[in-house]
Protein backbone atom coordinates (compact mmCIF):
# COMPACT_ATOMS: atom_id res chain seq x y z
CA UNK A 1 0.00 0.00 0.00
CA UNK A 2 1.55 3.46 -1.18
CA UNK A 3 1.95 6.03 1.99
CA UNK A 4 -1.20 8.52 1.41
CA UNK A 5 1.68 11.10 2.15
CA UNK A 6 3.59 10.13 -0.80
CA UNK A 7 1.85 12.78 -3.26
CA UNK A 8 3.09 15.61 -0.48
CA UNK A 9 6.38 15.03 -0.17
CA UNK A 10 8.43 17.65 -2.41
CA UNK A 11 11.58 15.60 -2.24
CA UNK A 12 10.13 12.03 -3.14
CA UNK A 13 8.53 13.91 -6.50
CA UNK A 14 11.77 15.47 -7.01
CA UNK A 15 13.64 11.80 -6.91
CA UNK A 16 10.83 10.80 -9.47
CA UNK A 17 10.16 13.86 -11.43
CA UNK A 18 13.54 14.47 -12.49
CA UNK A 19 13.05 16.95 -15.36
CA UNK A 20 10.59 18.89 -13.33
CA UNK A 21 7.50 18.16 -16.04
CA UNK A 22 4.96 19.86 -13.16
CA UNK A 23 6.06 23.10 -14.09
CA UNK A 24 4.85 22.52 -17.79
CA UNK A 25 1.76 21.76 -16.58
CA UNK A 26 1.31 24.72 -14.08
CA UNK A 27 2.10 26.75 -17.69
CA UNK A 28 -1.00 25.33 -19.50
CA UNK A 29 -2.89 28.69 -18.59
CA UNK A 30 -0.11 30.37 -20.10
CA UNK A 31 0.19 28.42 -23.24
CA UNK A 32 -3.68 29.25 -23.60
CA UNK A 33 -3.07 32.88 -23.22
CA UNK A 34 0.17 33.36 -25.18
CA UNK A 35 -1.22 31.37 -28.37
CA UNK A 36 -4.24 32.98 -28.51
CA UNK A 37 -1.84 36.70 -28.55
CA UNK A 38 0.20 35.22 -30.77
CA UNK A 39 -2.11 33.49 -33.06
CA UNK A 40 -4.59 36.93 -32.97
CA UNK A 41 -1.86 38.92 -34.90
CA UNK A 42 -1.44 36.46 -37.94
CA UNK A 43 -2.80 37.72 -41.25
CA UNK A 44 -4.78 34.96 -42.64
CA UNK A 45 -6.82 34.51 -46.29
CA UNK A 46 -9.85 36.06 -46.08
CA UNK A 47 -10.98 33.54 -48.81
CA UNK A 48 -11.17 30.60 -45.56
CA UNK A 49 -14.49 32.29 -45.01
CA UNK A 50 -15.78 30.01 -48.17
CA UNK A 51 -13.96 26.94 -47.87
CA UNK A 52 -16.27 24.11 -48.18
CA UNK A 53 -14.84 21.57 -45.31
CA UNK A 54 -11.80 21.53 -42.90
CA UNK A 55 -9.40 19.02 -42.24
CA UNK A 56 -7.15 18.24 -39.09
CA UNK A 57 -4.48 16.25 -39.99
CA UNK A 58 -1.98 15.24 -37.22
CA UNK A 59 -0.73 12.21 -35.28
CA UNK A 60 -0.18 11.29 -30.93
CA UNK A 61 -0.11 14.31 -29.65
CA UNK A 62 -0.66 16.59 -31.55
CA UNK A 63 -3.60 15.97 -32.79
CA UNK A 64 -5.33 15.89 -29.70
CA UNK A 65 -5.96 19.87 -30.01
CA UNK A 66 -7.73 18.81 -32.86
CA UNK A 67 -10.50 16.27 -31.49
CA UNK A 68 -10.77 18.86 -28.67
CA UNK A 69 -11.50 21.38 -31.21
CA UNK A 70 -13.69 18.93 -33.10
CA UNK A 71 -15.63 17.61 -30.94
CA UNK A 72 -19.14 19.91 -30.94
CA UNK A 73 -22.53 19.03 -31.07
CA UNK A 74 -24.11 19.01 -34.16
CA UNK A 75 -25.79 21.79 -34.07
CA UNK A 76 -22.81 24.17 -34.24
CA UNK A 77 -21.02 22.64 -37.23
CA UNK A 78 -21.81 24.57 -40.15
CA UNK A 79 -19.59 22.59 -42.18
CA UNK A 80 -17.85 19.40 -42.62
CA UNK A 81 -14.94 19.33 -40.54
CA UNK A 82 -12.56 15.92 -40.71
CA UNK A 83 -9.46 14.99 -38.13
CA UNK A 84 -7.32 12.24 -40.13
CA UNK A 85 -4.76 10.44 -38.09
CA UNK A 86 -3.43 8.33 -41.25
CA UNK A 87 -1.15 8.98 -44.32
CA UNK A 88 -3.74 9.80 -46.97
CA UNK A 89 -6.59 12.64 -47.37
CA UNK A 90 -9.90 11.63 -48.88
CA UNK A 91 -10.37 11.33 -52.55
CA UNK A 92 -11.98 14.48 -52.01
CA UNK A 93 -10.08 17.22 -50.77
CA UNK A 94 -9.75 19.70 -53.36
CA UNK A 95 -8.80 23.50 -53.96
CA UNK A 96 -12.21 24.69 -51.35
CA UNK A 97 -11.00 22.38 -48.78
CA UNK A 98 -8.70 23.85 -46.29
CA UNK A 99 -6.01 21.05 -44.50
CA UNK A 100 -4.72 22.02 -41.43
CA UNK A 101 -1.53 20.37 -40.95
CA UNK A 102 -0.48 20.16 -36.85
CA UNK A 103 3.04 18.40 -36.03
CA UNK A 104 4.31 19.56 -32.87
CA UNK A 105 8.12 18.29 -34.21
CA UNK A 106 7.23 19.14 -37.74
CA UNK A 107 8.68 15.72 -38.93
CA UNK A 108 5.90 13.52 -38.28
CA UNK A 109 5.77 11.23 -41.49
CA UNK A 110 1.99 10.85 -41.74
CA UNK A 111 0.99 14.62 -41.73
CA UNK A 112 3.77 15.69 -44.03
CA UNK A 113 2.38 13.01 -46.15
CA UNK A 114 -1.08 14.21 -46.17
CA UNK A 115 0.36 18.20 -46.82
CA UNK A 116 2.40 17.04 -50.07
CA UNK A 117 -1.05 15.88 -51.20
CA UNK A 118 -2.80 18.93 -49.90
CA UNK A 119 -0.17 20.64 -51.96
CA UNK A 120 -0.74 18.15 -55.26
CA UNK A 121 -4.30 18.67 -55.43
CA UNK A 122 -4.21 22.70 -54.78
CA UNK A 123 -5.57 22.56 -51.28
CA UNK A 124 -6.14 25.58 -48.92
CA UNK A 125 -3.43 24.52 -46.25
CA UNK A 126 -2.61 26.18 -42.94
CA UNK A 127 0.72 24.70 -40.62
CA UNK A 128 0.60 24.53 -37.19
CA UNK A 129 4.27 23.20 -35.63
CA UNK A 130 7.30 24.27 -33.60
CA UNK A 131 10.16 23.91 -35.89
CA UNK A 132 11.04 21.08 -38.20
CA UNK A 133 10.53 20.15 -41.43
CA UNK A 134 7.24 21.75 -41.78
CA UNK A 135 8.70 25.10 -40.66
CA UNK A 136 11.27 25.33 -42.57
CA UNK A 137 8.51 24.71 -45.65
CA UNK A 138 6.08 26.92 -44.25
CA UNK A 139 8.84 30.30 -44.28
CA UNK A 140 10.57 28.88 -48.11
CA UNK A 141 7.13 29.10 -49.64
CA UNK A 142 5.46 31.30 -48.23
CA UNK A 143 2.28 28.72 -46.53
CA UNK A 144 -0.02 29.92 -44.08
CA UNK A 145 1.05 28.99 -40.77
CA UNK A 146 1.21 29.07 -36.99
CA UNK A 147 5.10 28.21 -35.84
CA UNK A 148 5.21 28.75 -31.55
CA UNK A 149 8.04 28.45 -29.61
CA UNK A 150 8.04 26.29 -26.67
CA UNK A 151 9.86 23.83 -25.46
CA UNK A 152 7.67 20.02 -24.16
CA UNK A 153 6.93 16.91 -25.22
CA UNK A 154 4.10 17.93 -27.68
CA UNK A 155 1.30 15.90 -25.32
CA UNK A 156 2.29 18.79 -22.78
CA UNK A 157 1.87 21.91 -25.42
CA UNK A 158 -1.04 20.99 -25.31
CA UNK A 159 -2.29 25.05 -25.84
CA UNK A 160 -0.32 26.08 -28.89
CA UNK A 161 -1.80 22.92 -30.79
CA UNK A 162 -5.71 23.55 -29.02
CA UNK A 163 -6.42 27.45 -29.60
CA UNK A 164 -5.01 27.78 -33.43
CA UNK A 165 -7.90 25.45 -34.51
CA UNK A 166 -10.44 26.73 -32.68
CA UNK A 167 -9.43 30.01 -34.08
CA UNK A 168 -9.35 28.45 -37.45
CA UNK A 169 -12.63 26.71 -36.92
CA UNK A 170 -14.22 30.42 -36.40
CA UNK A 171 -12.13 31.96 -39.54
CA UNK A 172 -13.12 29.13 -41.97
CA UNK A 173 -17.26 29.75 -40.46
CA UNK A 174 -17.28 26.41 -39.59
CA UNK A 175 -18.48 28.09 -36.09
CA UNK A 176 -19.16 31.75 -35.25
CA UNK A 177 -17.58 34.20 -32.98
CA UNK A 178 -19.16 33.86 -29.46
CA UNK A 179 -19.43 29.73 -30.00
CA UNK A 180 -15.49 29.92 -30.20
CA UNK A 181 -14.84 32.28 -27.19
CA UNK A 182 -12.46 30.43 -25.21
CA UNK A 183 -12.57 33.10 -22.04
CA UNK A 184 -14.34 31.49 -19.20
CA UNK A 185 -12.66 28.40 -20.02
CA UNK A 186 -9.44 29.85 -19.58
CA UNK A 187 -10.26 31.82 -16.12
CA UNK A 188 -11.56 28.18 -15.00
CA UNK A 189 -8.05 27.02 -15.64
CA UNK A 190 -6.21 29.10 -13.82
CA UNK A 191 -8.36 28.03 -11.13
CA UNK A 192 -8.25 24.98 -11.14
CA UNK A 193 -4.28 24.66 -12.07
CA UNK A 194 -3.70 26.34 -8.18
CA UNK A 195 -5.72 23.41 -6.99
CA UNK A 196 -4.30 20.63 -8.45
CA UNK A 197 -0.44 21.31 -8.00
CA UNK A 198 1.88 19.91 -6.09
CA UNK A 199 1.98 22.32 -3.01
CA UNK A 200 -1.99 21.72 -2.61
CA UNK A 201 -2.06 18.45 -0.06
CA UNK A 202 -3.81 15.41 -0.70
CA UNK A 203 -6.46 16.16 1.44
CA UNK A 204 -7.32 19.10 -0.64
CA UNK A 205 -6.28 17.92 -3.85
CA UNK A 206 -8.41 15.92 -6.05
CA UNK A 207 -6.39 14.87 -9.19
CA UNK A 208 -3.94 13.48 -5.62
CA UNK A 209 -6.86 11.98 -4.52
CA UNK A 210 -8.20 10.18 -8.07
CA UNK A 211 -4.51 9.46 -8.75
CA UNK A 212 -4.58 7.04 -5.43
CA UNK A 213 -7.81 5.30 -6.32
CA UNK A 214 -6.82 4.55 -10.04
CA UNK A 215 -3.42 3.21 -8.86
CA UNK A 216 -2.62 -0.55 -9.58
CA UNK A 217 -5.76 -0.47 -11.35
CA UNK A 218 -6.46 -0.18 -15.07
CA UNK A 219 -8.91 2.47 -15.93
CA UNK A 220 -11.58 2.56 -18.70
CA UNK A 221 -12.42 6.15 -19.40
CA UNK A 222 -15.85 6.76 -20.85
CA UNK A 223 -16.48 9.85 -22.42
CA UNK A 224 -19.41 11.03 -24.82
CA UNK A 225 -20.18 13.97 -26.90
CA UNK A 226 -18.23 16.99 -26.24
CA UNK A 227 -16.29 14.89 -23.91
CA UNK A 228 -15.02 12.15 -26.69
CA UNK A 229 -11.57 13.75 -27.34
CA UNK A 230 -11.27 13.98 -23.96
CA UNK A 231 -11.97 10.66 -22.74
CA UNK A 232 -8.88 9.69 -25.53
CA UNK A 233 -6.81 12.35 -24.10
CA UNK A 234 -7.19 10.53 -20.47
CA UNK A 235 -5.86 7.62 -21.85
CA UNK A 236 -3.39 8.57 -23.61
CA UNK A 237 -1.75 10.44 -20.63
CA UNK A 238 -1.98 7.52 -18.89
CA UNK A 239 -0.31 5.46 -21.20
CA UNK A 240 2.83 8.29 -21.58
CA UNK A 241 2.95 9.89 -18.45
CA UNK A 242 2.01 6.90 -15.94
CA UNK A 243 3.49 4.29 -18.49
CA UNK A 244 0.29 2.29 -17.31
CA UNK A 245 -2.03 0.36 -19.32
CA UNK A 246 -5.51 2.68 -20.00
CA UNK A 247 -8.72 2.36 -22.49
CA UNK A 248 -11.26 4.67 -23.24
CA UNK A 249 -14.73 4.05 -24.62
CA UNK A 250 -17.53 6.35 -26.00
CA UNK A 251 -21.46 6.52 -25.08
CA UNK A 252 -23.69 5.40 -26.57
CA UNK A 253 -21.54 2.83 -28.72
CA UNK A 254 -19.98 1.51 -25.61
CA UNK A 255 -23.72 0.12 -24.67
CA UNK A 256 -23.93 -1.92 -27.55
CA UNK A 257 -20.94 -4.02 -27.33
CA UNK A 258 -18.61 -3.33 -24.51
CA UNK A 259 -21.08 -3.39 -21.71
CA UNK A 260 -21.20 -7.29 -22.50
CA UNK A 261 -17.64 -7.96 -22.07
CA UNK A 262 -17.43 -7.65 -19.05
CA UNK A 263 -17.91 -10.61 -17.23
CA UNK A 264 -14.41 -12.21 -18.01
CA UNK A 265 -11.90 -13.10 -16.95
CA UNK A 266 -13.28 -12.76 -13.70
CA UNK A 267 -10.16 -10.84 -12.39
CA UNK A 268 -10.83 -7.64 -14.58
CA UNK A 269 -13.82 -6.58 -11.95
CA UNK A 270 -10.76 -6.73 -9.19
CA UNK A 271 -8.14 -4.67 -11.81
CA UNK A 272 -10.44 -2.10 -13.08
CA UNK A 273 -11.86 1.08 -12.87
CA UNK A 274 -14.14 2.96 -14.96
CA UNK A 275 -13.91 6.67 -15.29
CA UNK A 276 -17.28 8.16 -16.54
CA UNK A 277 -16.66 11.75 -17.82
CA UNK A 278 -19.73 13.75 -17.44
CA UNK A 279 -20.79 17.09 -19.58
CA UNK A 280 -24.33 19.23 -19.35
CA UNK A 281 -24.25 19.09 -23.09
CA UNK A 282 -24.77 15.02 -23.53
CA UNK A 283 -28.16 14.32 -25.38
CA UNK A 284 -30.51 13.42 -22.72
CA UNK A 285 -30.35 9.84 -23.91
CA UNK A 286 -26.51 9.53 -23.66
CA UNK A 287 -27.35 11.33 -20.35
CA UNK A 288 -29.66 8.11 -19.34
CA UNK A 289 -26.94 5.88 -20.35
CA UNK A 290 -24.63 7.66 -18.03
CA UNK A 291 -27.05 6.91 -14.84
CA UNK A 292 -28.19 3.07 -16.36
CA UNK A 293 -24.35 2.45 -17.07
CA UNK A 294 -22.63 3.76 -13.55
CA UNK A 295 -25.77 1.37 -11.47
CA UNK A 296 -24.45 -1.83 -13.84
CA UNK A 297 -21.30 -1.07 -12.68
CA UNK A 298 -21.97 -0.85 -8.67
CA UNK A 299 -24.31 -4.34 -9.37
CA UNK A 300 -20.97 -6.35 -10.34
CA UNK A 301 -18.89 -4.44 -8.16
CA UNK A 302 -16.82 -2.49 -10.51
CA UNK A 303 -14.98 0.17 -9.34
CA UNK A 304 -16.52 3.04 -10.79
CA UNK A 305 -15.82 7.26 -10.60
CA UNK A 306 -18.32 10.08 -12.18
CA UNK A 307 -16.24 12.79 -12.93
CA UNK A 308 -18.35 16.24 -14.41
CA UNK A 309 -16.76 18.88 -16.39
CA UNK A 310 -17.02 22.28 -14.49
CA UNK A 311 -18.61 25.68 -16.22
CA UNK A 312 -21.53 26.46 -18.18
CA UNK A 313 -19.86 26.46 -21.53
CA UNK A 314 -18.61 23.96 -23.91
CA UNK A 315 -14.92 24.92 -23.43
CA UNK A 316 -15.06 25.38 -19.63
CA UNK A 317 -16.13 21.79 -19.63
CA UNK A 318 -13.53 20.00 -22.10
CA UNK A 319 -10.60 22.29 -20.02
CA UNK A 320 -11.93 21.44 -17.22
CA UNK A 321 -11.44 17.85 -17.05
CA UNK A 322 -8.23 18.16 -19.49
CA UNK A 323 -6.59 19.70 -16.45
CA UNK A 324 -7.81 17.39 -13.77
CA UNK A 325 -6.94 14.39 -15.89
CA UNK A 326 -3.41 15.33 -16.50
CA UNK A 327 -2.49 16.37 -13.49
CA UNK A 328 -4.01 13.01 -12.54
CA UNK A 329 -2.05 11.12 -15.14
CA UNK A 330 1.32 12.85 -13.33
CA UNK A 331 0.56 11.58 -9.91
CA UNK A 332 -0.42 8.28 -11.33
CA UNK A 333 3.47 8.35 -12.60
CA UNK A 334 4.96 9.66 -9.34
CA UNK A 335 3.20 6.19 -7.78
CA UNK A 336 4.49 4.36 -10.11
CA UNK A 337 7.55 5.82 -9.56
CA UNK A 338 8.24 6.28 -13.30
CA UNK A 339 9.46 9.56 -15.07
CA UNK A 340 6.08 11.15 -16.22
CA UNK A 341 8.45 12.67 -19.11
CA UNK A 342 10.01 9.83 -20.38
CA UNK A 343 8.79 7.59 -23.22
CA UNK A 344 11.44 5.20 -24.06
CA UNK A 345 8.91 2.38 -25.76
CA UNK A 346 7.97 5.45 -27.76
CA UNK A 347 11.16 6.38 -28.44
CA UNK A 348 12.97 2.51 -29.64
CA UNK A 349 10.00 2.29 -32.08
CA UNK A 350 10.76 5.26 -33.97
CA UNK A 351 14.10 4.33 -34.04
CA UNK A 352 13.53 1.41 -35.30
CA UNK A 353 11.06 2.45 -37.86
CA UNK A 354 13.93 5.10 -38.92
CA UNK A 355 16.70 2.45 -38.94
Amino acid sequence: MVNPSYLDSRETINQVDKTGLFRILQEFPQQLESATQEFNKLKLPKIWAKVSEVIFCGMGGSTIGAELASDLPAELLRKPLFVIRDYNLPKFVRQETLVVIVSYSGDTEEPLSCFKQAQKVGAQIMIVTSGGWLANTAKTESIPNYIFNYKAPPRDGLGYLFVPLVKILNLTKVINEQEANLEKSLKLVKELVNEFKPEINTNQNRAKNLAYKIFDHIPLVVGAGILQGVARRWKEQFNEHGKSAAFFDILPALDHNTVEGFGFPTRFRDDAIVLLLTSSFNHPEVAKRFVYFKEYLKETHIVCEELVGQGDDIWSQKLSQIVLGDWTSYYLALLNRVDPLAIPVITSLKGRLRA
